[in-house]
């Protein structure tokens, strides 16, 4: 039995994200081997330990998997996300891609009975994107630019969809994710290996630099100074991609230009239950992004197929149980 306050979930479907395919090569900055992966995913309750309250065995769920000490000045100020003492389940603490994981009961996101374990699973890298967006003041966002076209940058392409943005470019450097972008809401997508950004915005609309906000999805020096040189004077710039090592930016256009350069790290509450309302309302889709599906046992293949061909790998799932 659990202890209390925990719930045991009994797990379904369990995404990999880049950020596990980054720890299996070591090349994140915060994860170190060995752990059981898997941050991404959705179950059934299978057992309730005492002092728990509002959850019953049987429900449909998905977890939030950030793991905070509520005491630190950032938890006592609710940006728990960014908790001192934080640790995220499949990255510093045992991870979902197994049979059973057992977590705090206050981190359980409960799902509508209509919605698919597939869906559950998506809320996660969804609710990444909820919260990147929330991150800038979209009251002054006409034109956003999503650089990436990965889960990440397709949720937030169709966050900003759902939220009313009238002009979303996409980047990517493959046609099939561009074209994915498009179908999911960018009003323009542009293949950056085939030509540049400025270009692209000068024959658009005149000027290299028109972008009111950029999401940068990626993690690279390319994109990060894609991202500086996109956005108008006063312009924002959130990141969200996981850099492997640190860039250089072009911090005279950051001073010069007043942009604002925001970082975004994972969720809240608000963002997660947010992230699950879009997609059960139908508002945001989950079912183009699955490129691939394996069973549990062959959770290396699935990695190894990732690494071989990611760029026509979208998101990979594991089934646990049917």
């Amino acid at each position: 039995m659990p202890g209390p306050g925990r719930v045991r979930v009994a797990v379904n479907v369990c995404g990999i994200c880049g950020t596990d395919i980054h720890a299996f090569q070591g090349l994140h900055p915060f994860i170190s081997a060995p752990v059981v992966p898997g941050h991404e995913f959705s179950g059934v309750i299978d057992a309730i330990g005492p002092a728990v309250d509002g959850l019953s065995v049987g429900q449909k769920v998905t977890v939030e998997p950030s793991l905070v000490c509520g005491e630190c000045e950032p938890c006592r100020t609710g940006r728990y996300n960014i908790c001192d003492n934080l640790r995220v389940l499949g990255c510093q603490a045992p991870g979902a891609m197994a049979e059973m994981i057992t977590v705090p009961a206050e981190k359980i996101v409960t799902l509508r009975e209509d919605m698919s374990h597939e869906q559950g699973a998506l809320i996660e890298p969804t609710a990444v994107a909820v919260h990147a967006l929330r991150r800038a003041d979209l009251g002054r966002v006409e034109r956003m630019l999503v650089l990436g076209s990965g889960p990440i940058g397709l949720q937030s392409v169709q966050v900003g969809r759902a939220w009313g943005i009238p002009i979303i470019v996409a980047t990517d450097i493959v046609d099939e994710k561009l074209a994915k972008a498009s179908e999911l809401g960018a009003t323009h997508i542009v293949n950056v290996s085939q030509v540049t950004l400025a270009d692209f915005f000068v024959e658009e609309y005149g000027k290299p630099n028109p972008m009111d906000l950029a999401l940068e999805c990626v993690g690279t020096e390319a994109t990060l100074l894609q991202s500086i040189e996109s956005v108008k004077k006063g312009g924002q710039i959130v990141v969200v991609g996981v850099p492997s090592a640190d860039p250089r930016i072009r911090l005279s256009w950051l001073q010069d230009r007043e942009l604002e350069l925001l970082g975004a790290l994972m969720y809240t509450r608000s963002d997660f239950e947010g992230a699950r309302d879009l997609i059960a309302a139908g508002k945001v889709e989950t079912e183009p992004l699955i490129t691939a599906r394996y069973p549990l046992e062959r959770v290396s293949d699935a990695i190894n197929e990732l690494l071989r061909d990611p760029e026509n790998n979208i998101k990979t799932l594991i089934t646990i149980r049917a």
